[in-house]
């Protein structure tokens, strides 16, 4: 029933202006026949059609009782009389359609319009002159209007007409400023609902990248020890089959280790969104040991006293360490080795991750440094959501790939010899000197 009332809105005021027309035609049968025939039928159709038009044209229709007026006061047949005299509320409802629905220029132009209709309206009804002699407190049978002078009455008349003009354009205007008020709080209804809808999005998005960062984080680890120990295995176990044992016991270490991880993870994200597996600095020992019996040479370094970070920061931490001693085992070549330095001797945690292997497999690896994968994008990440920044590239010798981060410490207090930590140099800013 709505939709069948909305796709035919628009007929409305036409069948206003029709039945306006139709009952003053038949209410006026037979009484107009002494007058000239047009005028009267003529005067009704103009008042008639700025209804109709009211809100398809408003400029035009609030101009066309203007047009009829003006033509009562200068041809005296047509204007109306006892009995026709009420035509004029059509004006008021032409009047009130067009400061109801048209633009706001249009209804601000409405009110001083509709003023001058009061005043021609009441010209042409309180006037004697204009109304046939008797005007109209003769014509309602007012006996009290009547035994007033002319001028008061003519007052009287003008009074009531500019309160209706007023009144009809103020309710006309607040109507329309409330449906605009309506239509302004579904809109900003419709933006919170898809705002929610783009926030609920971005959370879920970032909940993903989160965890493909960990699954990437803990698997590529956990298969990069794999992979080095079973193939160290194959190749000494011709020579060494004692060997083989021991290469075998790490490697279900360590695929143990990774499937512990992942559990933890799957769990986390059951029963809680934001959990998940956090291992802190002190597990950053546990892991060297690991990353020496897959064959890098891992060594870790400390200066300073530690400064409280928070266990975000620290899981931060612990993954940019094996993500950069992973890609160290993975891609420095034969002999891989790596360097961690922890400087606790500024307002952070200043981290460094150096690593080497062969020169000519090194070389290969500067050149790609600049790309951006999923390990090094992760480790950005991870250093700016914690506080701090990350870098990564080959220092000023070339067979040497860094990383070096830093993370800001939560408590102000240094607890260590207030030496007051720098941004270290990575490649580009070495050579820029």
């Amino acid at each position: 029933m709505l939709i069948i009332l909305r796709k035919y809105r628009w007929l409305l005021e036409p069948t206003i202006a029709v039945v306006f027309y139709v009952l003053w035609i038949l209410a006026e049968t037979g009484r107009t026949i002494g007058a000239p025939w047009p005028a009267y039928p003529f005067t009704l159709a103009v008042i008639a059609a700025a209804i109709g038009l009211a809100r398809a044209y408003p400029h035009i229709a609030i101009l066309l009782p203007g047009a009829v007026l003006l033509f009562q006061l200068a041809f005296a047949p047509a204007r109306y009389g006892e009995t026709t005299w009420a035509v004029y509320f059509g004006i008021v409802i032409a009047c009130f359609i067009v400061s109801s629905s048209a633009h706001k220029r249009i209804r601000l132009v409405a009110l001083p319009i509709m003023l001058a209709y009061a005043v021609m309206c009441a010209l042409l009804t309180g006037v004697p002159l204009l109304s046939d002699g008797a005007g109209w407190p003769a014509w309602v049978g007012s006996r009290f209007l009547a035994s007033l002078p002319v001028h008061q009455t003519f007052f009287l008349v003008l009074a009531a007409s500019v309160v209706c003009a007023i009144g009809t354009w103020a309710v006309a205007f607040g109507l329309r400023s409330s449906q605009q008020l309506h239509e302004t709080d579904a809109k900003f209804g419709a933006t919170v609902e898809e705002l929610h809808s783009a926030e609920i999005d971005l959370i879920v998005s970032r909940e993903r990248d989160r965890i493909a960062q960990d699954v990437h984080d803990i698997m590529a680890h956990s298969l990069a020890v794999i992979i080095a120990q079973a193939d160290g295995a194959r190749f000494i176990g011709p020579q060494r089959p004692d060997a083989m044992g021991e290469s075998l016991e790490r490697i279900a270490s360590s695929a143990r280790s990774s499937l512990s991880e992942v559990r933890i993870l799957i769990e986390s994200l059951v029963s809680e969104p934001e959990g998940h597996s956090n291992p802190t600095i002190e597990s950053l020992d546990e892991l060297v040991e690991r990353m020496r019996g897959a064959g890098l040479a891992a060594t870790i370094e400390s200066f300073g006293y530690p400064r409280p970070l928070t266990p975000g920061q620290q899981l931060a931490v612990y993954r940019i360490v094996q993500e950069a001693l992973t890609n160290a085992l993975k891609h420095a070549g034969r002999e891989p080795a790596a360097r961690i330095t922890l400087d606790w001797r500024g307002p952070g945690l200043a981290l460094s991750v150096s690593s080497t292997g062969a020169p000519a497999v090194a070389d290969a690896v500067a050149e790609a440094a600049p790309r951006t994968t999923r390990g090094l994008y992760g480790m950005r990440e991870r250093a700016r959501l914690a506080g701090g920044w990350l870098t990564t590239g080959a220092a000023d010798e070339r067979d040497v790939y860094l990383v070096t981060a830093f993370i800001p410490s939560t408590s102000e207090e240094n607890p260590g010899d207030g030496e007051r930590y720098e941004k270290p140099l990575v490649a580009d800013e070495v050579a820029a000197q």
